[in-house]
């Protein structure tokens, strides 16, 4: 596991956009973000438009450039998927950089974890100044929050949103023996989250799990809560719900209490 050096006011941060081409109005309120925390913001050539070949290299050119030390994905698209394999990870592993990305960025997250063994933070910049632990507490009245179980679990934090923890199974997806799995949706039916859990159990990418923590699962119709119990249930791990994902380290080590209800995670720098 690497930690990449904390932020400080006066850092360059590049902002790139690995799902697609960034909306400009999101990116513009990111670079207020970022500024207003004593940051300088570059921005790639391709933020606003270009292929995936080219907002990959806009990736690339931020991972390689020694004067950036973050970089930022803007808001614009679910591709992201489709430039993971082409990011540098010799590079990313040789002079590690934080990664800075919403909850649509977990494919490349887990690529980073996967190939460069690198940790990174999604959600709010300013955990990128902060080498305290982050605690998020269950919220037992949130959908998920029944979710619950009881005992407790210590590994380290990988996952996301689902749809793009089993697009990553067999080529980027990093092994979850140890690990504490992260898990969240948007969008998806029942179904859909039934096929992927028991696909990623069945072809082994789930062993060695020793728990699992679960977010939101917004506009996703009836019958989720009944398959999250079913297919979570049956890993025999503990496991906690309610929780709200928004700010947090990924890769990194946790602690999983589902008895009190929190999920701590070590900071994404250090």
């Amino acid at each position: 596991m690497v930690r990449p050096p904390r932020l400080r006011a006066g850092d360059e941060v590049r902002l790139v956009a690995p799902g697609g081409p960034a909306v400009r109005e999101d990116a513009e309120a990111a670079r207020e973000r970022l500024e207003g925390l004593g940051l300088r913001v570059t921005v790639g050539a391709y933020t606003f438009q270009g292929s995936e070949t080219q907002r990959a290299e806009d990736c690339n050119r931020a991972l390689r450039d020694p004067g950036v030390r973050a970089l930022v994905a803007a808001r614009g698209g679910r591709q992201e998927h489709r430039i993971v394999a082409r990011l540098d990870f010799n590079t990313a592993a040789a002079y590690p950089k934080l990664l800075i990305a919403g909850g649509d960025g977990a494919i490349v997250h887990l690529a980073l974890w996967e190939r460069a063994g690198l940790a990174g933070l999604r959600g709010d910049p300013a955990g990128a100044f902060s080498v305290e632990p982050v605690t998020l507490v269950s919220d037992p009245k949130a959908p998920t929050g029944e979710l619950t179980t009881g005992g407790r679990a210590r590994g380290v934090l990988l996952g996301g949103d689902q749809d793009q923890v089993a697009a990553a199974a067999g080529w980027m997806l990093p092994s979850m023996s140890g690990a504490i799995l992260l898990l969240e949706g948007d969008g998806l039916r029942a179904g859909h989250i039934d096929r992927q859990l028991t696909m990623l159990r069945n072809a082994g990418r789930l062993d060695g799990l020793r728990g699992v923590a679960v977010g939101r699962y917004t506009d996703c119709g009836p019958g989720v809560l009944d398959v999250l119990h079913d297919r979570c249930g049956a890993l025999g791990v503990p496991l906690i719900g309610g929780l709200s994902l928004e700010d947090l380290p990924l890769g990194t080590m946790a602690e999983l209490d589902a008895d009190a209800g929190t999920l701590t995670v070590d900071a994404a720098v250090s």
